[in-house]
């Protein structure tokens, strides 16, 4: 099966989520935040965005997100850490650890998950990872060939997700 069409198939989302602990969302995206933050509202759950900007305020982040203020101060961690999704596995790690939560949603752009999740399992190899995936409106992950930014957006990612996979097999030998 083709990345792309992996990729593709992501944004149907199957709400198998095994009594999570949390949901993470990871920045980048226009409507992760929301969607995770529905998520975690709607299953009383606490949620960590990860990759937040350092000037960005929590009521900002709601604010652009188009989520509920009154749910960000009670029941979301912003994380100001992360600039890149291995960092985003590095952050996203030391927040559960802290917390104590070992199954974890995570919401991201269909495109962009399963490279996350490659970063994330390095990150937090005992933790059980569910992935939401989120269509992104500006890439076109299922007929990138159509369009030059999500052919050069797929390109880019597969490259990356591919760097990936190659450093796994380096490590685990």
């Amino acid at each position: 099966m083709s990345f792309s069409y992996r990729a593709a198939q992501l944004a149907t989302p199957q709400f198998d989520t095994s009594n999570p602990h949390a949901v993470i969302a990871l920045t980048g995206g226009s409507n992760r935040i929301a969607f995770a933050a529905e998520i975690a509202k709607d299953q009383n759950l606490p949620l960590f965005i990860s990759g937040v900007n350092r000037e960005a305020k929590p009521d900002e982040v709601a604010i652009a997100a188009g989520v509920d203020t009154a749910f960000f101060e009670c029941c979301t961690t912003l994380g100001y850490k992360a600039r890149t999704t291995y960092e985003n596995g590095l952050e996203v790690a030391q927040w559960s650890t802290k917390s104590g939560y070992t199954r974890l949603i995570i919401v991201t752009s269909n495109y962009h998950m399963e490279r996350a999740l490659l970063e994330l399992e390095r990150a937090m190899p005992n933790v059980t990872l569910t992935g939401l995936a989120v269509a992104s409106p500006a890439i076109k992950a299922d007929a990138w060939w159509t369009d030059m930014r999500s052919a050069k957006r797929m390109g880019i990612e597969w490259v990356k997700w591919r760097i990936i996979k190659t450093r796994r097999l380096f490590q685990s030998g």
